[in-house]
């Protein structure tokens, strides 16, 4: 039976906000967590959602901003901004999913799927809220959801390597 785990949800919500942290970063664009749990910006967002399961854990990840901290963070100018949200995301859950490698938890990740709007927020299940993080171009928000089965268990990272873009971890 799946069910939502708050202390399991806080705990891979924080590597989360660390993997999202360090993705902007990557690319230039230095975030600080705000102190909003949503945006206050009525410009369109672009966002990306895609799901994760794994044994006994699934769940999903938004990442949405505007126009403006997505133009700034992308390596190709004047690139496709529809592309570039699909791959932040896709590269935003990767470095999750590799954080929990480290701590022996396998998961499987669906292709991103890409929308535009006003007042984007997720529908949780649980109390959880999206991370809003400020940067110098505009609000960034990163939110996830996770359920597990009872049988779950968030182990310790390993010392099986750095965790790094790259970086392969055989557990």
């Amino acid at each position: 039976m799946w069910s939502q785990n708050s202390d399991i949800e806080l705990k891979i919500s924080a590597l989360g906000a660390s993997a999202c942290v360090d993705l902007f970063g990557a690319y230039g664009l230095d975030l600080e967590l705000g102190k909003s749990s949503r945006m206050q910006s009525d410009e369109r967002l672009l966002s990306g959602s895609i799901g994760f399961v794994g044994r006994r854990l699934r769940g999903s990840c938004l990442l949405a901003a505007g126009e403006k901290p997505l133009s700034l963070s992308c390596p190709e100018q004047n690139g496709a901004l529809r592309d570039w949200v699909g791959e932040l995301t896709n590269q935003f859950v990767g470095r999750l999913k590799t954080k929990l490698l480290s701590r022996g938890i396998e998961v499987f990740v669906t292709t991103p799927i890409v929308l535009a709007g006003v007042h984007i927020e997720p529908l949780p299940r649980s109390r959880m809220e999206p991370f809003v993080f400020q940067s110098s171009a505009g609000e960034i928000m990163a939110w996830i959801e996770v359920e597990t089965e009872e049988a779950f268990v968030f182990g310790s990272e390993h010392p099986t390597g750095s965790g790094l873009e790259g970086d392969i971890l055989v557990l």
